[in-house]
Order: structure tokens, then C-alpha cells, then sequence
């Protein structure tokens, strides 16, 4: 990925979706919005302990960035599922509850419409987007450590070929700003969640010296993961970007809740394709 903006909005782009300019796609920094405090300054995301008018504020300043008005964005509602929705331009008609509602307990969201921005929040979890040039299709994922164990980027990709008959060699996918896997220490219970679901023959759990420590405790790769579920799913290597940006590592440009606790800011990674 590379430092680039959105009119004067500070985020970080795919070097390939860029050969694409029927789309747009994005990862927001903690730069540029109106929180103050520990959430300083584009926190994305309510329910995070900020107050509603900042997040609201923030979201404004976000569209205002896509030329957007406020509803053509649009959000999941996370619980680290591995449950996937289809956008359509009804959405742009609901209410707040109804979409608080419709996209409950949602993690990926798919659309082949125009001028809806899908997105998804994070604060060290993996944004996933995918994007389809042949049926103009597009896809944003969250994918932490429960929704890639509960493969959900294989399933947003099945979800893609049903919907709107995308084949996977043909998509171009960008795997952006999340925690790496040189900070992400995990407890034995997940270790043998990932073993299960994951195997143990891809090395995404590696055993390292943590700071502080001065035995080998396990680590996990969810960049390394959710790589190879996209290749597992038919995406060609060279279609697959890995921006390998930790969000722990760099507090000047990112919300980490490993970093800074659960009451900090989140940032946001979408697509939109053009008219």
C-alpha cells in the first residue's frame, strides 16, 4: 500500500486496484477528522466509547471525501462472523434502525452498484476488499482472528459466485492495515481453534521472544491466513496485494485496541465503484 488521498483526506491505497478507475477503495488513518482525546481524530466507529456526534462528524468527513452524501455509506455491523450480505440499492432508503437491523451481526458486505461505498471498521483486525473488473463486482471484509478461522473471505467469495457469477481468477485482492504478526501473542486456546480449523502445515502460528519476555510464546499471521484462503479460493498470486502495515506499530497512523485497549478509535477500509 502507499500514503495517498481523498481530496485532502490522508488514507493509504492498493498499488494495483489503482490500474482500476471505474473504483475507488480506501484505508483511513487516524488523521484527519474531528474526535479529540484518546480518539483523536477519525475515529470511524460508534460504540467505541467516543462521543456520536465526532463518529457522526467523522463519517461526514469521510463522504464528503468520496463526494458522497452520508447514507451511499455504508457500513457492516460487526461481530466477528463469518456471515456475508449482498448491498443493493434498497439500502439507501433505510433507516438507521433498519440498517442496524438488515446488517447485524455482518462482517462482509458485497455490492455490484454504483456509487455505494461498502466498508468495514477495524482497530488491528484484517480489512480484506476484493474487486471484480469483469462483473464489476466488489467486497469488503473483516476478517479477525474468529472470522478467518471461520473462513470468511472464502465465503464472501462464494458468496461473489453466486451472486453475480464472478470467478475467482479474475479477482484482484488487497489485504490492508491489521495487526502483524510480530505483536500478535495468542493464548493456547485460540492456538488450538486455528490448528483446527486452519491445520498446522502453513505456519501461520510461529513461536517468538515477545518484548518484555523471555520465553517463546505463539504468535499468529493473520495477513499470512488470509492470504493463503485467497489463494486457496482461485486468486492468482499476482492478483493479491499484502499491505503488511501493523496497526500496533504505528500509533501516529492507526487505532490499535491490542495497543491502546478496547475505548479507542477505528479506522475504516471500503470500495465504491463509480458510475
Amino acid at each position: 500500500m502507499k500514503k495517498s488521498h481523498l481530496g485532502n483526506l490522508p488514507v493509504y491505497t492498493f498499488s494495483h486496484f489503482s490500474s482500476y478507475p471505474e473504483i475507488v477503495h480506501f484505508s483511513t488513518t487516524r488523521n484527519g477528522g474531528r474526535s479529540e482525546g484518546i480518539y483523536q481524530s477519525l475515529n470511524l466507529g460508534f460504540h467505541s466509547g467516543d462521543k456520536n456526534t465526532h463518529v457522526q462528524a467523522n463519517r461526514e468527513v469521510l463522504a464528503n471525501a468520496l463526494d458522497l452524501q452520508p447514507e451511499q455509506l455504508v457500513f457492516a455491523v460487526q461481530t466477528h462472523s463469518a456471515d456475508v450480505v449482498r448491498i443493493n440499492a434498497d439500502v439507501l432508503s433505510w433507516s438507521d434502525e433498519i440498517r442496524r437491523e438488515q446488517l447485524n451481526e455482518t462482517d462482509a458486505l458485497i455490492t455490484n452498484e454504483s456509487n455505494i461505498c461498502i466498508a468495514v471498521k477495524t482497530a488491528d483486525c484484517i480489512p480484506v476488499l476484493l474487486y471484480d473488473p469483469q462483473r464489476k463486482a466488489a467486497a469488503a471484509i473483516h476478517a479477525g482472528w474468529r472470522g478467518t478461522v471461520g473462513r470468511i473471505v472464502a465465503k464472501t467469495i462464494e458468496a461473489m459466485q453466486l451472486e453475480y457469477g464472478t470467478q475467482p481468477e479474475d479477482l484482484i485482492a488487497g489485504i490492508g492495515p491489521g495487526i502483524g504478526p510480530r505483536v500478535y501473542q495468542i493464548g493456547p486456546e485460540v492456538v488450538q481453534i486455528v490448528h483446527k480449523q486452519l491445520g498446522e502445515n502453513h505456519g501461520f502460528i510461529q513461536y517468538l521472544v515477545s518484548k518484555n519476555e523471555h520465553q517463546k510464546t505463539p504468535h499468529l499471521n493473520l495477513w499470512k491466513a488470509n492470504r493463503i484462503q485467497l489463494r486457496e479460493s482461485g486468486i492468482r498470486a499476482e492478483n493479491i496485494e499484502v499491505a503488511e502495515l501493523c496497526t500496533f506499530s504505528h500509533p501516529e497512523d492507526f487505532y490499535s485496541a491490542r495497543r491502546d485497549g478496547a475505548a479507542t478509535g477505528r479506522l475504516a477500509t471500503g470500495i465504491m465503484i463509480r458510475t
